[in-house]
């Protein structure tokens, strides 16, 4: 998902570019066109399509993006707080975009499960893109570093953009604090967990029916295979008390989905 996203975002800067002599209305169409002609880039294990749609009328360019993702309430709950934030992001960084926004453009952008139903959406018009503006910033991507670590560029970017926008919060309670990569090359949830819960989430019996939890997820098998793009093959859940301690860790490699 966070490679496709970032495919979005080129794919924006590309089409808006090739428009920037033309009128608000003619830089809507032949971004439109060029976001439909290049669809087939975005899909992957996650993505199964995507397409805009001009609104010239209404200076409104809507992107829907259809994914191989259930619908339940604990997963719309997450990916609402992620996907702006993701979104956002790419707009601000994006100078051609803003652009358009500054004319009076809205972009609607819809993410939808399996079943069609909406996973998340984002609205930006003028003033939500000052909200986002008023944000910290993002921080840089090293280029340096990156060389020197060997990590994909987009993935560190997108992984900045999300830890920007940390917590999200889980119905029952729990918050993502950050996501990052280690230095074995795994994807990283550090997750804070009530203090309530603490308690009962410690010990071996904890971690084999917490990891049985994750395991009943239909979308985990879709996002590993996803990040498996970026060389990663094992996610590590670790779940911590409000001071930073230690509650309990989950690994999942490919093997646990076979």
């Amino acid at each position: 998902m966070i490679k496709k996203i970032t495919q979005i975002s080129c794919t924006i800067a590309i089409a808006l570019f090739l428009v920037s002599c033309k009128n608000t209305k003619q830089k809507i169409q032949e971004y439109v066109n060029t976001f439909n002609n290049s669809s087939a880039l975005f899909h992957n294990d996650i993505i199964s399509s995507a397409s805009a749609k001009a609104f010239l009328n209404e200076n409104k360019v809507e992107i829907r993006i259809d994914t191989n993702l259930e619908q339940n309430e604990s997963s719309k709950s997450i990916y609402n707080q992620m996907f702006p934030a993701l979104i956002g992001g790419m707009l601000k960084s994006d100078a051609a975009s803003m652009e358009l926004i500054r004319e009076g453009v809205t972009f609607e952008m819809f993410f939808l499960a399996n079943n069609s139903t909406i996973l998340a959406e984002l609205k930006v018009d003028e003033k939500e893109l000052n909200k986002i503006l008023s944000k910290s910033n993002t921080p840089a991507v090293d280029r340096k570093d990156l060389s020197s670590s060997g990590m994909n560029p987009e993935m560190q970017q997108m992984l900045a953009i999300m830890n920007q926008n940390m917590p999200i919060v889980n119905e029952d309670g729990t918050k993502i604090t950050k996501i990052e990569i280690s230095d074995k090359n795994e994807l990283v949830y550090k997750i804070e967990v009530p203090k309530k819960y603490s308690e009962l989430l410690k010990g071996e019996g904890a971690k084999v029916l917490m990891k049985e939890s994750i395991l009943r997820s239909s979308d985990l098998k879709t996002i590993l295979g996803s990040i498996q793009r970026y060389n990663i093959s094992t996610i590590k859940y670790l779940y911590q008390d409000a001071k930073g301690n230690l509650v309990n860790d989950i690994i999942l490699t490919e093997k646990d989905l076979k």
